[in-house]
């Protein structure tokens, strides 16, 4: 199973919505969904920008982390993977 931290996810965003162009450092914007037993239900990824240059949703029951572009389209599906940091 392959983990992943939250400077993996900015770079995949970044680089999907820079290239290899170099440009700002963009902020990358947490937040966690708890559902109302208190367990983590979602965390959703969203890389500043006006509007967002990048999105990533992470459901930890189905361990799937899905990275969406600018506009909201799936770019990518990362499959049996665990995020490598506290919630």
């Amino acid at each position: 199973m392959k983990k992943i931290n939250i400077i993996e996810i900015k770079e995949k965003l970044k680089k999907h919505y820079q290239g290899h162009i170099l440009g700002p450092d963009r902020e990358l914007h947490v937040s966690v969904n708890k559902d109302s037993h208190g367990t983590v239900g979602s965390v959703f990824f969203s890389l500043d920008g006006s509007p967002p240059k990048g999105y990533a949703i992470y459901i930890p029951e189905l361990r799937l982390l899905n990275l969406y572009d600018n506009h909201g389209r799936r770019f990518q599906i990362l499959r049996e993977c665990r995020l490598d940091f506290e919630l």
